[in-house]
């Protein structure tokens, strides 16, 4: 891990002629238009149009995206239905997914068009902003992502920022099958695969995510549908972790209540799973705080770490028993 955060992100000759971005929008939340100030204030060197697709014209999202670029309405339901409407009608050579609470930085749209020039597709991953313990419980389930990020055979593509050519969408029929599925992160993903193509991660552009309205139950819930997309869609991956995570709660946290309760110091020894836990948190922290130029404080990643101990096992489990989660305003069941 260390070693992926020592090295500078490459340097890539842009080859977009033109960047077509693509924002599904719905609702209005405080940080709604900075984000969107933050996502069209892009500084590269080439053509770029922002599309923001919507459900109707009475959200309050359409008249505010009017401001910052050209406002379609989607031919259906869903997230997946949002982003076929937007690539039909896309231009340029270069297309980028994006979600609306992001806050990227200046260069965050060259860091994720210009590897195009030698990689299929192009991702980063979030970090979320805020306070209390709400905010901590988000950033914990969120950054359960992170590790498979680090390892190009592991590493998937991240719907809130990913970026591949037109080409590539025409010839693996993205369009026409987004609007199938329930996350458009695993259609991307499975269309990479499919023409064997590389993924590269774009550390500078890991994107700053404010939540000031975060809500601990629906953080948790949240938490618990991101593990369900893995788990519908990926199974092999949900199994290793609820396996993981099980017994790394059994371990560093049962064994040694149990331990202090009777006497048996050998129980003890799972102890030393947490600093080694938290010193892989840090590591992380200061890496994005290094290529994405976020001021992370020591005391938030060791919150976060903390809440995580019982927070990650906790959601794993209850997606053992969920079926149906509520998603952009559908309820979806498997």
């Amino acid at each position: 891990m260390r070693g992926f955060w020592r090295k500078e992100d490459r340097d890539f000759a842009q080859a977009c002629k033109k960047i077509s971005v693509i924002i599904p929008m719905r609702g209005v939340h405080p940080s709604t238009e900075s984000n969107l100030v933050a996502i069209t204030s892009q500084k590269v060197n080439t053509d770029v149009e922002y599309i923001f697709v919507v459900d109707s014209p009475t959200d309050p999202a359409y008249e505010l995206a009017k401001k910052y670029g050209v406002v379609i309405i989607s031919e259906g339901e869903g997230k997946g239905a949002a982003l076929a409407t937007g690539l039909k009608r896309a231009s340029g050579d270069c297309v980028v997914f994006a979600d609306d609470d992001i806050n990227p930085s200046p260069r965050w749209l060259y860091l994720m068009t210009a590897p195009l020039s030698s990689y299929t597709a192009v991702t980063t991953y979030r970090w979320y902003l805020g306070r209390g313990l709400c905010h901590k419980v988000r950033l914990a389930i969120s950054n359960m992502g992170f590790p498979a990020m680090l390892d190009k055979r592991s590493r998937f593509v991240w719907g809130g920022s990913t970026s591949f050519k037109r080409e590539f969408a025409e010839k693996t029929r993205l369009a026409e099958k987004l609007p199938k599925y329930v996350s458009d992160d695993y259609v991307v993903y499975s269309a990479i695969k499919e023409v064997g193509g590389g993924i590269w991660f774009a550390k500078g552009a890991i994107a700053p995510t404010p939540d000031p309205n975060c809500k601990l139950s629906e953080a948790f819930w949240w938490g618990v549908r991101q593990i369900l997309m893995v788990k519908w869609h990926a199974p092999q991956g949900w199994y290793a972790g609820l396996i993981i995570y099980t017994l790394g709660f059994l371990i560093s946290i049962a064994l040694p209540v149990a331990g202090f309760l009777t006497g048996s110091m050998w129980m003890l020894t799972g102890l030393l799973l947490h600093p080694i836990n938290l010193a892989k948190d840090v590591v992380r922290a200061l890496g994005v705080r290094r290529h994405a130029g976020m001021e992370i404080r020591l005391s938030t990643v060791l919150a976060t770490w903390a809440v995580g101990n019982f927070v990650l096992p906790m959601a794993v489990w209850a997606s053992a028993f969920v079926k149906c989660v509520n998603w952009r305003g559908r309820r979806i069941c498997r």
